[in-house]
């Protein structure tokens, strides 16, 4: 795999659905990251949100960079309000068990984004410059 050269799984609305993106990416960028710990809970807070709230098939798209770049495809169109969750993550009160996935991901990624998927759905993206293995 050249270093810009995509990659692509298509995975099932289920909860082993997130432990297989992780397995995926890992492996897609083993030769690119240094460390990687970063992008895959980044992937596996985007993969989660759509296995539990969205519930349809997840299209996971990796590219090497750089930067890394990870989209996650999902087929519900994105409302007016999940586009202000994605301009401005805010973390919740330490005492809430959820809603931190997003804010995370605006922290540790380079870039964050939304676009509207031209075949139906949304693909919510990021981009990390990470310690990269071919710099070296």
């Amino acid at each position: 795999m050249n270093a810009r050269e995509a990659r692509s799984i298509r995975l099932p609305p289920e909860l082993e659905s997130v432990g297989q993106a992780r397995t995926f990416v890992e492996r897609a960028l083993v030769a690119h990251l240094d460390d990687s710990a970063d992008v895959l809970l980044m992937t596996s807070e985007l993969v989660a949100n759509v296995v539990l709230h969205v519930q349809t098939a997840v299209n996971l798209t990796v590219w090497p960079g750089p930067p890394v770049r990870v989209e996650v495809h999902n087929g519900e169109a994105a409302t007016e309000a999940f586009r202000d969750l994605i301009r401005d993550s805010a973390m919740p009160e330490p005492s809430s068990s959820s809603g931190r996935g997003l804010g995370l991901v605006r922290r540790l990624a380079t870039r964050v984004g939304l676009n509207d998927d031209p075949g139906g759905g949304k693909v919510v993206w990021f981009e990390y410059a990470g310690s990269r293995r071919d710099e070296a």
